[in-house]
């Protein structure tokens, strides 16, 4: 009999006071580091001046597990939510707006470095561009978009330098301008449209420098200017003109607009303006 009253009174004693004591443990437990000094377990950071959270998780062995919450200094606001995994060596990350809460970023760490494919977002959380990492550093296609969700940029990289072809595009996916980069630094042949699509500038780099013939154009087609680059200096009048005759280059674009010049003057000498006619 005595035995089963004290069974009862225990019974009673756990559900009174079972979940402060489930309490206590759990406070015992958080933030708790091994004989080595290695964190273990559910851990909170707090800041020590706001006293808000840092940063919450877990570990074992000193190493992230798992999902982790970061958060603003001094806020509630969450900065960022890291799902560790591998030992904590891989990570896929998102990171957040703090004035609107949209995602600002989303990607993949390997060893704290960024890898693969990165995506980044405005305020509103839409696609801003596109990049790719290995170890860190650029490497592949990166694209940025207009808020249209048009095209706007495709360049590429190599270990974080602009390697390749590059395309610059309008709003209305009208080329803007195209070229190459070798070693992070234009080279060979570069254009400049207007939204029309007549080049504005067209000539050629080397190692970022330019070299050859530039010619410039207005929305109409007609050339407003000629350069010649040699060695990194540009040639005067007399050595460009040298320099065309030589290579034989010759611009079809001044012979067309020549008739149609004389035209404008003859029409000029022989009709009247409205106002001259006004006087009559």
């Amino acid at each position: 009999m005595f035995r089963y009253l004290k069974t009862i009174l225990f019974a009673i004693f756990l559900l009174l006071f079972g979940k402060g004591l489930g309490m206590r443990v759990s406070a015992q437990t958080k933030n708790q580091t091994d004989a080595k000094g290695l964190k273990q377990g559910y851990w909170e950071k707090t800041d020590a001046d706001t006293k808000r959270l840092i940063y919450k998780g877990a570990f074992k062995d000193n190493k992230p597990q798992g999902v982790f919450y970061y958060y603003y200094k001094g806020t509630d606001s969450l900065r960022s939510k890291s799902d560790f995994r591998q030992d904590g060596k891989v990570a896929y990350v998102t990171m957040y707006h703090l004035t609107t809460g949209k995602i600002q970023a989303k990607g993949k760490y390997i060893n704290e470095d960024k890898d693969s494919v990165w995506n980044f977002y405005d305020e509103k959380g839409v696609l801003l561009s596109t990049e790719v990492y290995l170890n860190g550093k650029k490497n592949g296609v990166s694209k940025v978009v207009y808020a249209n969700g048009n095209l706007s940029e495709i360049k590429n990289y190599k270990n974080n330098l602009l390697e390749g072809p590059f395309k610059l595009y309008y709003d209305d996916k009208k080329v803007k301008a195209e070229g190459t980069y070798v070693s992070d630094q234009y080279d060979g042949k570069c254009s400049w449209y207007f939204p029309n699509g007549v080049y504005a500038a067209q000539g050629y780099y080397t190692k970022g420098v330019k070299n050859a013939v530039w010619i410039y154009k207005a929305q109409d087609g007609k050339i407003t200017e000629k350069e010649v680059w040699q060695n990194g200096k540009q040639l005067n009048q007399k050595e460009m003109d040298a320099y065309f005759k030589s290579k034989n280059i010759t611009f079809p674009e001044e012979k067309k607009t020549a008739p149609q010049l004389q035209k404008r003057i003859d029409t000029t000498k022989t009709n009247s303006s409205p106002l001259q006619e006004s006087h009559e």
